[in-house]
């Protein structure tokens, strides 16, 4: 009997040690399933296509080390009736990251990431294109340019805008936050609705009033953005140009031959005369009228400037040149010079 009964508690301490063993192995392989290694901290960035498979993805993630299984991680997928909730996008993914976080990184759109970005006011299309680029919004310049001299853009403010020239002067600077899978197209739209928004029909049609389309005068702005340094100056700057227009004379503006001559690494060159001398159709010293299109994209101040002139007998303007900003105006060329004069001790 005595024999009988140690038997029997041997097999059930053997039964018990063979459950804690299973119950132990079980939980080792759930946290092992469950958890990738954690070794690497760093972000990694996730791209999940339009219309991709749970399959593919699980395959993919498995193969980028977010996760040990991907038969376990279609098998959640489907116990979680997350299959249909794959969203497509960009996503920022860590290594040590559960099954469950990453399944929920994945199915939930506020996850997809978000790229911030700041376009200057005065800033060429180039020098956008640039900076998305280094935001890693996309991963050439050409990607960006393209979508802009070529893209087909349905917006009643862009009518006046001649065939075959690029968006410049109307992608309006601001600070904006683009998912990060967005394309070319999806930024180039985001930033002509916000000029939509920044400026109503009944501003636009004040070009009419001043006897040029909203093309000519998104150029005036342009030219204005780039001198103006002080706020109330920009519209006397305008009127400059507007006076010069009425009397034929070439506007001389110093921009539209950076412009002409900029270039990746300096796109706003300190002039020479051998520049000013450069044949371009955008050399107003050189080409009468205004140049083809605008310089830059402005900001609402210039435009506003551009379409609100101040009424002024302006023809000229020289900088101070002494920290400033500011400009001395004049009537006459012979005034002109005498304030060259005055302002050529300030300069270095």
């Amino acid at each position: 009997m005595l024999r009988l009964m140690i038997q029997t508690l041997k097999v059930a301490a053997i039964v018990v040690l063979t459950l804690a063993i299973l119950f132990t192995a079980q939980r080792a392989l759930f946290h092992y399933l469950n958890v990738a290694s954690a070794s690497d901290s760093q972000p990694v960035t996730f791209v999940v296509s339009d219309n991709e498979s749970v399959n593919s993805v699980s395959d993919r993630l498995q193969s980028a080390g977010l996760i040990r299984s991907s038969t376990y991680f279609k098998l959640k997928m489907r116990l979680s009736n997350a299959d249909s909730k794959l969203k497509a996008g960009r996503f920022t993914l860590r290594k040590g990251m559960s099954v469950n976080q990453v399944i929920d990184a994945l199915t939930t759109a506020d996850a997809v990431q978000v790229v911030t970005i700041r376009f200057q006011e005065g800033w060429r299309t180039e020098q956008y294109a640039e900076a998305l680029v280094q935001a890693g919004l996309i991963q050439t310049t050409d990607q960006f340019m393209s979508a802009a001299q070529t893209g087909t853009w349905k917006y009643n403010f862009l009518a006046s805008r001649p065939s075959n020239t690029s968006l410049e002067g109307f992608l309006f600077p601001d600070t904006y936050q683009f998912r990060a899978d967005a394309t070319p197209d999806d930024i180039i739209n985001t930033m002509l609705q916000d000029f939509q928004t920044r400026l109503p029909a009944a501003d636009q049609a004040k070009a009419q009033a001043l006897g040029l389309n909203l093309y000519q005068v998104m150029t005036i702005a342009s030219i204005v953005e780039r001198e103006a340094a002080v706020p109330e100056e920009r519209p006397i700057i305008a009127s400059v140009y507007y006076n010069r227009i009425k009397q034929t004379m070439p506007l001389q503006a110093d921009p539209t031959v950076q412009y002409a001559v900029g270039k990746s690494g300096d796109w706003w060159p300190q002039i020479t005369t051998n520049d000013l001398n450069n044949q371009s159709p955008y050399n107003t010293y050189q080409s009468p009228g205004l140049p083809p299109g605008p310089i830059c994209n402005p900001s609402l101040a210039s435009i506003e400037a551009a379409l609100n002139p101040a009424k002024t007998d302006y023809l000229y303007f020289v900088a101070k040149g002494d920290g400033s900003g500011q400009h001395l105006f004049a009537k006459t060329y012979a005034e002109h010079q005498a304030n060259i004069q005055k302002v050529s001790g300030n300069k270095p």
